[in-house]
Formats: structure tokens, sequence, C-alpha cells
């Protein structure tokens, strides 16, 4: 206990230090920005959104692509922004629609993961992240002799195995099985090119790339009748004869490598939590109860779709078999949306079971991309520190991605087809965060400064109280001056960090904690010092306000715990420093 006290003071007074700017916890720095589409920021930035894509366009960087680009935001009921680019070939064409608009088809890719895994949540799925999948799957319960369970380098142990570990890409086990390995889908005269050695009859894959069928729980994708978790007993199962002979790439839970295959293993645990067939989950769980009516499992008429080049070509009418849960669904931008604002809003699942699920699960090799369930998470330094959830996907010639940022209640879609690569919707991306990313942060703040900014005071006999709060360039409501029983408390936690001759150095700022209850928001007043002088090293330099930002407390309650009082109209009329026990009018 003692040791830990003395880390939080360190912490205030000298790791904290060095940072010159401030050092927010993680997490909003304001309130998500309302009502973004009609801001006059956000209209301002979306021109300028609008005149870079339509230079990329005229310049010919987008030519053979038709694009569809969305921001919405969780709190409204409409897309924000919409853009939609069509190619000539397009116009042109002779199958699919002639011009692209928010209602358009695209195939998704591996977007599907994130309706796979968004199915999962419905069920309480962070709940069955550690559970192993064979629990579920029975093709996978101890399916190997004595010697085979020890030989960690030819067998999977699927025993050890779990959901969330395929959910994140962390079971290590190969990316596909069967779906465009050379062997079948590269002529013999082109594989003696690359140098490979033909292949005995008996080691030729029976499923996954044409002419053959896709490779499902059963040959010749019959389906059954669901009665019980062992409803395909006794009967051929080529998917799993292929996974069962695939040699493992990695221990579990060692490093995230990306499978395709773990997401349709993750499809048949499903149906057997559901009891359902995937599609009849998909359907009853978000189809319907969003009115998706542009999306689904199986290939729509193609004259609601975008087909570059021809069906085939483009892969439109690719059957993937039992491998829709990994990336099988068609669907529109404003579907996308529609999709991501459920997320937002919490509409099919609880606000406590989205933000666990919006988690990192674990890193990789770069310090900007994080892997969740399916989450690929991308951190972004500008305005401060801001995680965006992405999920992106390809599959033929389509390619996309769809984004959301937590801490502005907003995000994007952006999907595309034709001849672009798998880079264009990241590009694109990339574009759209940079421009819109700073524009929610001012609109944020700038709601902030409306609602809460200002001097709320009590000053009568007993007590000479008062706070002034204004925002800055920095994160956070700042805390200009503080007076409690006419004690100025900036010098006072100035001394406490042993910087009473320069109090200046001395930051507090409020952040909003997403705790809410009627005719009151909580927030945390994140108290730090700054230095002058940066210090440089991954340890120095780290933030630790998160080490120590309770570490005052007065009567069991903390020095930053803050919370605003609401009338009915939901304007501030109080501020009550909850460890002061008193509460200050808005002036």
């Amino acid at each position: 206990m003692y040791s830990f006290s003395l880390l939080s003071l360190l912490s205030l007074g000298a790791w904290v230090a060095a940072k010159p700017n401030a050092c927010p916890i993680l997490g909003p720095a304001f309130p998500a920005p309302t009502e973004i589409g009609s801001h006059p920021i956000f209209i301002e930035a979306t021109q300028n959104l609008t005149a870079q894509i339509k230079q990329a366009i005229a310049s010919g960087e987008l030519a053979g692509n038709s694009i569809s680009v969305q921001i919405f935001s969780g709190s409204d009921s409409y897309t924000a922004y919409g853009l939609s680019h069509t190619d000539d070939s397009i116009r042109n064409g002779s199958v699919g629609v002639r011009e692209v608009d928010e209602n358009t088809v695209f195939r998704i890719g591996s977007i599907s993961k994130l309706w796979t895994m968004l199915l999962y949540m419905t069920f309480n799925g962070t709940r069955h992240f550690q559970e192993p999948v064979s629990k579920y799957v029975p093709e996978l319960r101890s399916p190997y002799n004595r010697s085979q369970q020890i030989d960690q380098i030819d067998y999977v142990n699927w025993d050890e195995v779990t959901i969330g570990e395929l959910a994140s890409h962390q079971a290590g086990i190969p990316r596909d099985y069967a779906f465009m390995d050379l062997a079948a889908s590269a002529p013999p005269q082109a594989l003696a090119g690359m140098g490979l050695p033909s292949l005995p009859k008996s080691e030729r894959l029976p499923c996954g790339n044409a002419p053959f069928p896709p490779c499902n729980r059963q040959r010749g994708s019959i389906k059954k009748k669901m009665v019980s978790m062992n409803w395909l007993a006794d009967t051929c199962v080529e998917f799993f004869d292929g996974i069962l002979d695939t040699q493992p790439i990695a221990a579990t839970s060692s490093t995230p490598l990306y499978s395709n295959a773990g997401y349709q293993i993750l499809g048949y645990a499903l149906e057997a939590i559901a009891q359902k067939p995937f599609q009849d989950i998909l359907m009853e769980r978000i189809i319907k109860p969003l009115g998706l009516s542009h999306s689904s499992d199986s290939m729509p008429a193609p004259s609601l779709a975008v087909v570059p080049s021809d069906m085939t070509s483009s892969q439109f009418d690719l059957d993937i078999g039992d491998a829709i849960p990994a990336g099988g669904i068609y669907s529109s931008p404003n579907d996308i949306s529609t999709l991501g604002r459920a997320i937002l809003a919490n509409t099919l699942v609880s606000p406590a079971m989205t933000r666990r699920w919006m988690k990192p699960a674990t890193h990789t090799a770069s310090l900007q991309v994080s892997v969740g369930h399916p989450w690929e998470i991308m951190s972004f330094s500008e305005p401060r520190l801001v995680d965006l959830y992405t999920k992106a996907g390809n599959i033929g010639m389509y390619n996309s991605i769809m984004a959301l940022s937590p801490d502005h209640n907003a995000g994007f879609a952006i999907l595309t087809a034709g001849n672009g690569s798998f880079s264009l919707p990241l590009k694109l991306g990339e574009q759209v965060a940079d421009i819109m990313l700073p524009a929610l942060e001012q609109i944020a703040k700038n709601q902030a400064a409306e609602r809460f900014a200002g001097t709320y005071a009590l000053e009568n006999g007993t007590s000479n109280s008062s706070i002034t709060l204004i925002t800055d360039d920095e994160p956070g409501l700042k805390i200009a001056e503080w007076v409690s029983n006419s004690v100025d408390m900036g010098q006072a936690f100035a001394a406490k960090a042993g910087l009473e001759k320069t109090p200046s150095l001395l930051g507090m700022r409020l952040q909003p904690t997403g705790l809410k209850s009627p005719g009151r928001v909580s927030f945390s007043a994140v108290i730090q010092g700054l230095s002058s002088q940066p210090t440089s090293g991954t340890m120095l330099s780290a933030c630790l306000t998160w080490l120590e930002l309770d570490s005052y407390i007065y009567g069991n309650v903390g020095m930053p715990e803050f919370e605003f009082n609401l009338n009915d109209e939901g304007d501030v009329v109080s501020l009550t420093p909850r460890a002061l026990r008193i509460t200050l009018p808005k002036v």
C-alpha cells in the first residue's frame, strides 16, 4: 500500500511531468458531439473531403473504380454525409446498376466477420471467449491419437483453442483451408515456373477452388435440419477432414495471424449456441431488427448491385459455401451505416457488452495497430490519441472498410468495386480520418464549451468557493480557477506535487467518465504535473495519469470526482466537486 501511494505522488510530480503538454486518460476528452451533419465545422470538413475525392477522380487516380463513402453518428437516425462515384465502365456495362448510390449492393468481404461477432454479442458473446471451441464443434473434440496430441508442430491442440482466440486471430491456425490454394488455382506450367513440384493425386484438394465446390461441413453442401449439437454425426466432413490435417503455424495466443478458416469454425460454433443455421440467426438478429433491406447472406439480384467487369471475373457470383461468417455477406453503403449506428447506439447489444467487446485483444508489430474481436484497431495521434475500431474486407474486385470512433460516437464506411487493390479503401479511410477526426473533436469541444464552460460559484458567510472552466488547445475542460473556502486549490495541489514555486506547471482538466444518472453527468479531474522540458524514452515519456487518477481521496470520495447537475431541459445548472460536499450554481 505504501509503495503504491509513493508511486502515485511520483507520477503526479515527476513521471507524468515528462510531457510538456496535457496527458489525458484514454477515452473521450469531451462528451461526444451531436447533430454533426448540420454543424458548420462538419460541413466545411466534408466539403474539403469532397474536393479531395473529386480531385482524385479528375486526376485518374480512382479510374476503374466505383466508390461510396458515408459518415454517420450514433446519435442520429440518418447519414451525416454521403458521396458516391460511378466509374464509366459501370455506366456502360451490361449487368448491374448504371449509377452507384447509397442503396447499391456490394460484396463486403471480411466485414462479414464484424457481423458474425455482433451476432455473438447478442448471445452475451464475451462470455464465450474463454470457452474451448471444441465445446460447440464436435468435430474438434480430441480428434487425434496420443502420439499426435503431443506433436505440437504437426497438429493443432484444439482442446486449448478458445472462441476468443479464433475471434481475435490468435488460434495459430492457417489463414484458409483450400481457398486460393496454388495447387488448384494455378495451371501446372505456372506451378513449375514457380519451382513447385507436382503433387500426387492423394494430396490434391477435393474442394475450395473451381471447378470443385466450396469446402463445407458436409460434402456436396447437403443441408440437414439441426436437431442437436451432434446433428452431423456419421457424415462426411470435408472441411474438417482438411482442417484436422493442417499444421498449426503458431502457438495459441502467441501472435495474431489472420484466419478466415477460424471464422468459418466460429460460424459452426454460433450455430450450436443458437441451435439454428447461421443464415437464420443473421436474419433474425441483425437484418430484420435493423431493417437492412439491401443485405443478405446469398447473392442478390445483380440488377441491385455494382458489378465491375462481369459476375465471374468480379467474383460477385462466387459461392464460398459455409465461409459466409468469414466473408460472404452482401450489403449496401446505407445498410453498413445503419449497422454502424446500431453498434454505437447499443441498439442490439447492451452498453456494457459493447464496451467489453470494443477493446484490444492483442498487439501487432505496428505501434499503430492492435487487434480485437475482430477489430483492426488503428491509433491516430491527432488531435490526440484516438482509436478507430475498423474492419476491412476484400473479395474479388470488391474492397471495403468500416470504422467507428467510440470517443466521438461516429464512424464511416467506404465500399469500392473495380480494379483497385485492398489498399484503396484504406487510403480513402486515411483521408476521411485525417479530415474528420479533428473536425469531430472540435465540434465536441465547442459543444462542451457552450454547455459546461463558465463560472460556478457560491459566496456566503460560511463559504467562498468557485470553479471556472474553459476550453483551450488541450484535451478536456480546463479548470482555470478553483477556490474552496477561500483556498486556492491549484496552489494546494501544486504544493502537494512539489511545484509550489511553479504552480503554472500543474494541469487540472475534466474528462467525461461515461457515467450518467437522471439529471447528473459525471466527469473526472485529471490533475498532473507538467514540464517545460520534454523527456525522451518510452518509460519516462509515457502517459501515467491512469495510475494516479483517484489517488487523492477525502472521506472515501475521490478529489477528482465531479458531476454536473442538469435541469429538465438538460441544461447545466450547477457543478458538484463531490469530495468537497458542496454544489456550486452556474453563474
